[in-house]
C-alpha cells in the first residue's frame, strides 16, 4: 500500500498482508475458490478504524471492534458483487473492500446484521483509477464526532450512490454507441445509395463487355 493512499489517520493503520491459502480454504464453493486462487494477487488489511483512542499496538488495534479496510489486488477482474459476498461470508466483520485491477478501482462494503442474518452489502463496478489521487473514504465534515458504525453507514450510502451513478454512465455510454451505429447505418443506406448503385451498374457494364 502506497504512503498516503487513503485519507484515514495514521493511528488506524494496520498494513498486514493476509495469507491467501488459509483465506481461500474457507470458501465453500469450489468453483469460486478456484476463481479467487487464480485471479487474486494479494489481500492487505490496511486500516482498522475504532472508537477507542490511544491504541498504539497494532495487534491490539486489530482485535478491537471497528471498521476494517481491506485492499484486494487482482490479476484480472472478478465481479465486485461476487467478491464482496464471498469476503463477507469468510471474514464476517464490518468492512470496506477496495479492489484494484489494471488501473481500475471498485469498492465494496459489508454491514453485518447479527447472527443468522445476511447483512447488508453493496459494491460498485470498476471505474478508471488515478493512482496519484488519494482514495477518500472519510468525509471529515460529515463524519466529525460520529462513531465507526455511523461512519460505516455513511460510507455504505456513498458506495450505493456511486454504484447507481456508474451504472447510469455506462448505460448512457452504450446508448450513445448504439446511436452512432444507427446514424452510420442511416447515412450509408440513404445518402450513399445512389453512388453505390452507380458503382454497381458500372461494374456490371464492364462485365458485359468482357
Amino acid at each position: 500500500m502506497s504512503e498516503g493512499r487513503y485519507n484515514i489517520p495514521r493511528q488506524y493503520r494496520v498494513e498486514k498482508g493476509m495469507p491467501l491459502e488459509p483465506l481461500f480454504q474457507r470458501i465453500d464453493n469450489l468453483k469460486c475458490r478456484r476463481i479467487f486462487e487464480a485471479e487474486i494477487e494479494s489481500v492487505e488489511w490496511c486500516y482498522q478504524m475504532v472508537d477507542q483512542e490511544g491504541i498504539t499496538n497494532m495487534m491490539e488495534l486489530m482485535m478491537e471492534r471497528g471498521l476494517s479496510v481491506f485492499e484486494v489486488h487482482l490479476k484480472r477482474k472478478i465481479s465486485p458483487d461476487l467478491m464482496t459476498e464471498v469476503f463477507a461470508r469468510i471474514l464476517q466483520r464490518p468492512m470496506v473492500l477496495v479492489y484494484l485491477c489494471g488501473g481500475e478501482l471498485s469498492m465494496g462494503t459489508f454491514i453485518p446484521m447479527g447472527k443468522g442474518a445476511t447483512g447488508r452489502m453493496c459494491s460498485t463496478d470498476f471505474y478508471p483509477y488515478d493512482a496519484d489521487r488519494m482514495i477518500e473514504l472519510l468525509d471529515y465534515e460529515t463524519d466529525c464526532d460520529k462513531n465507526t458504525d455511523q461512519i460505516h453507514k455513511r460510507i455504505f450510502a456513498t458506495i450505493r450512490q456511486q454504484k447507481r451513478m456508474i451504472m447510469i454512465e455506462k448505460a448512457f455510454e452504450r446508448l450513445n454507441k448504439d446511436n452512432e451505429r444507427e446514424t452510420f447505418a442511416f447515412e450509408f443506406s440513404i445518402e450513399n445509395l445512389d453512388r453505390i448503385r452507380a458503382d454497381a451498374d458500372f461494374v456490371q457494364s464492364q462485365l458485359k463487355v468482357v
